[in-house]
């Protein structure tokens, strides 16, 4: 992990939340965060650890996961560039629920969460932002968890690729910078059935891969696939 100083005002990877803080309250946050460098594997923040800092995502790729045992995990969202983690534990004090590592090699600021929890009482539009933000979060774990209670291998599989193209490659052509077992964390499914459900994709068509260059080739199979779970 480095550290450099950044200026809040210069940053042309504002959140859509900050883009709602005017001049002098962007002035404001910058002495109040830090721009922290991570490797590709390396924790960001530590499940059990007290929760002082919102990190927003500069550059590169996340996961936020739950801790279950020393040797499993469950991935609980991925967070690309231009997000934000942590809103839940806004004006609470609370331990961190979660773990955070960088799956690619990612910079993230590191904001004090008082600063923020001022920024909401104060500035209408940022506050109401903020919960729109935290409004898509719910939505999207709703989802998850019909995903992961409901959908068979092939479904979850399915729907995985299709949200890393929309989401998180922006691409349906990309480089998976998630491992194997990043996949079957982030899917509840074992690795072996995460690998057997990729080749059977490759065999039958319906995507591409290449020693991690991935692309979708039959996306409506795939969305058909995802929807019957």
């Amino acid at each position: 992990m480095s550290t450099s100083e950044h200026i809040c005002l210069a940053c042309e990877n504002k959140s859509s939340c900050f883009r709602q803080l005017s001049v002098d309250e962007l002035d404001n946050i910058s002495p109040k965060r830090v721009e922290l460098r991570y490797k590709k594997g390396e924790v960001i923040a530590k499940q059990g650890s007290f929760v002082t800092h919102i990190l927003f995502v500069q550059k590169g790729l996340t996961k936020v996961y739950k801790e279950i045992n020393e040797k499993d995990n469950l991935i609980l969202s991925l967070y690309p560039k231009g997000t934000l983690i942590g809103l839940p534990s806004l004006f609470r004090d609370d331990f961190l629920q979660y773990s955070v590592a960088a799956v690619e090699d990612t910079t993230v600021c590191a904001i004090d969460k008082k600063t923020i929890e001022n920024l909401v009482k104060t500035n209408g539009e940022f506050a109401a932002s903020i919960i729109s933000t935290m409004t898509k979060c719910t939505f999207y774990h709703f989802d998850k968890i019909f995903s992961l209670t409901q959908k068979q291998i092939n479904g979850r599989i399915a729907e995985t690729l299709l949200f890393l193209a929309k989401y998180i490659y922006y691409s349906d052509k990309f480089h998976l910078s998630l491992t194997r077992k990043d996949i079957a964390e982030f899917t509840g499914l074992s690795v072996m059935s995460v690998v057997r459900a990729l080749k059977d994709f490759k065999e039958s068509g319906l995507i591409s891969d290449n020693n991690g260059e991935m692309e979708l080739l039959q996306k409506d199979s795939l969305r058909k696939i995802s929807e019957l779970g």
